[in-house]
């Protein structure tokens, strides 16, 4: 079936972008994102008319996007705007040229809209249930205060990355003083408002460019393992060391800084600024990194049928959406999740292992993916699965349950468990190590119970006799493939256990 395609323009203050999603149930799949780096904000003269030459850049830009998106056979399109057309006294005339000449009707959203989609967007993609979230644009910073994953309070504050460079920095380096009154001005906006006085749990989900770029500069100072940077921690004793190291450099020694985009060298310093002096003010433990923000808001908006009410959900969804990003085959993984539960169950019966409701959860979704790199090559499964997993976005999980569940979801034998761990080091005790290690070799041998993908085990018994675990395999239909795998893997759940398992296979009564 072919998934629905649908773009997304949002023309900002600092960037003008169109991306490209699928549609694919609960969840959507950017697949292009074409960008140009217009900075319409310096095109608003001193009574904020937008100057022709900035409408012309911008229409330049819708124009190639129409091409892209006739290229990729995209109709439905929603353009949206913010603070630079929404501040421009002469929006009305843009908003009409640029329907007269381009086809694309601007929806201009409003700040309290424009805090909502990325509200939304985080809401639905990362296990935060209260908090902060704060989306610095070229010309606006929307910032959301959130209980219980639900919107309490909102404000569009007037000042963006780009209008605070115009407003403090001079030069091509920010001086001492220039720092001080751009700080001072920054924290008597937020005392504005009671309700910021605090950033519950101390988290603030930071959206936008600026944030990311952030993340991927003290990921390479950490040598961080490649879990990008959606729901990256970037704690507060990092974010001051980074606030002490950017503000004293130039534009030209912004070059050098690695994992800082070219293009926003010159905006980090005030985005920075923002993002320090809210910390600071709201005492919080530091950034909760978003690379999910206003369009993906808008975009998960429009799925209809999704359940977002707690964390747990949004963790479901984003499995949902890996599997269908990857071509599950649906059948194969109901039967693990089915083999899966029944082992365990037995397990835990026999007093072999005691598991947490936060382990069964992990337990269940590495069940759903494991060896999900199959696809790519069956013969190397297990690192595919690895390398797959850790490189993908997991929406509603933190970066340490992501690895574990990677970890877990490829598990071979326990020296490729400590090769692979190795990108991890001192992320995870030696009793999390030996757990991994039980349940991946336990989803191996319910991977192996299902071999030939017909889905002949009906049932399993488990029991404890003499010295081993006696587990009894119910069939129904030749079982030759799933007996012969499962006699050879079940070595390494025995070894994890440090006990021996014996399997009897019986044909069910017809």
């Amino acid at each position: 079936m072919e998934h629905s395609r649908t773009a997304i323009i949002d023309i900002g203050s600092n960037t003008v972008r169109l991306v490209l999603y699928k549609e694919q149930g609960t969840g959507i799949e950017e697949f292009r994102n074409v960008k140009a780096p217009l900075r319409l904000r310096r095109f608003l003269d001193e009574d904020s008319k937008m100057s022709d030459e900035g409408v012309q850049l911008l229409l330049e830009a819708l124009k190639n996007f129409r091409e892209v998106l006739d290229y990729y056979d995209v109709t439905e399109v929603e353009c949206t705007a913010t603070a630079a057309i929404r501040q421009a006294k002469n929006s009305n005339e843009i908003i009409q040229k640029v329907k007269k000449e381009t086809g694309f009707q601007i929806r201009l959203l409003s700040g309290a809209e424009e805090a909502y989609y990325g509200l939304s967007a985080v809401l639905k993609t990362m296990p935060a249930d209260n908090g902060l979230t704060i989306d610095i644009g070229g010309g606006s910073t929307e910032i959301t205060l959130f209980e219980n994953r639900k919107l309490k309070y909102s404000h569009s504050f007037p000042f963006g990355v780009v209008s605070l460079k115009e407003q403090f920095i001079e030069e091509d380096r920010m001086k001492p003083k220039e720092q001080k009154k751009m700080a001072e001005y920054i924290q008597s906006e937020f005392a504005k408002f009671s309700w910021l006085s605090n950033a519950p749990d101390g988290v603030i989900a930071a959206i936008g460019g600026s944030a990311r770029n952030l993340a991927s500069v003290q990921q390479l100072k950490e040598n961080y393992p490649p879990l990008g940077v959606h729901g990256y921690e970037l704690t507060f004793d990092a974010l001051d060391s980074l606030h002490k190291e950017l503000s004293m450099l130039s534009y030209a020694e912004f070059e050098k800084v690695d994992g800082l985009s070219n293009e926003r060298a010159d905006l980090i310093l005030p985005a920075i600024e923002v993002f320090y002096q809210l910390a600071v003010y709201t005492k919080a433990a530091g950034l909760l990194v978003s690379s999910r923000g206003l369009r993906d808001g808008i975009m998960l908006e429009r799925i209809k049928g999704g359940r977002w009410e707690t964390a747990l959900d949004v963790k479901r969804n984003g499995i949902k959406r890996l599997l269908k990003v990857y071509g599950h085959d649906p059948e194969h993984h109901h039967q693990m999740m089915e083999l899966t539960e029944k082992m365990l169950k037995g397990f835990e019966q026999e007093g072999v292992l005691n598991v947490s409701k936060k382990e069964r959860f992990m337990i269940e979704q590495a069940a759903v993916l494991f060896y999900l790199g199959e696809y790519i090559s069956s013969s190397s499964k297990s690192r595919h699965t690895f390398y797959l997993l850790i490189n993908s976005l997991f929406d509603g999980f933190t970066h340490r349950e992501k690895a574990y569940l990677s970890l877990t979801a490829s598990f071979t034998n326990n020296s490729t468990l400590k090769q692979y761990i190795e990108e991890f080091n001192g992320w995870f005790s030696k009793e999390e190590i030996q757990k991994m290690r039980e349940y991946g070799a336990m989803l191996k041998l319910c991977f192996s119970l299902n071999s030939s993908k017909r889905s002949v085990v009906q049932n399993l018994d488990v029991k404890k006799r003499n010295n081993a675990l006696l587990i009894t395999v119910y069939c129904e239909g030749n079982e030759l493939a799933e007996r012969y795998q499962s006699e050879k893997q079940k070595r390494h759940l025995e070894k994890a256990l440090q006990t021996k398992i014996e399997l009897h296979f019986e044909q069910m009564m017809k």
